[in-house]
């Protein structure tokens, strides 16, 4: 099966593209924060009990 023959595939297959990137990043800002407010959480421990 060669390039799709029909522009509704065409215009299925760009947002399933889409749709991959967007939430792919997503999830990278999200475990960005995550690691960020972690590593705060810890600062903030070890100054409390130093």
């Amino acid at each position: 099966m060669g390039f799709p023959h029909c522009p509704i595939c065409i215009v299925l297959a760009f947002v399933s593209v889409f749709i991959g990137v967007t939430r792919s990043y997503m999830f990278y800002i999200l475990f960005r924060e995550f690691v960020r407010a972690e590593s705060n959480f810890k600062l903030k421990f070890r100054f409390n009990y130093c």
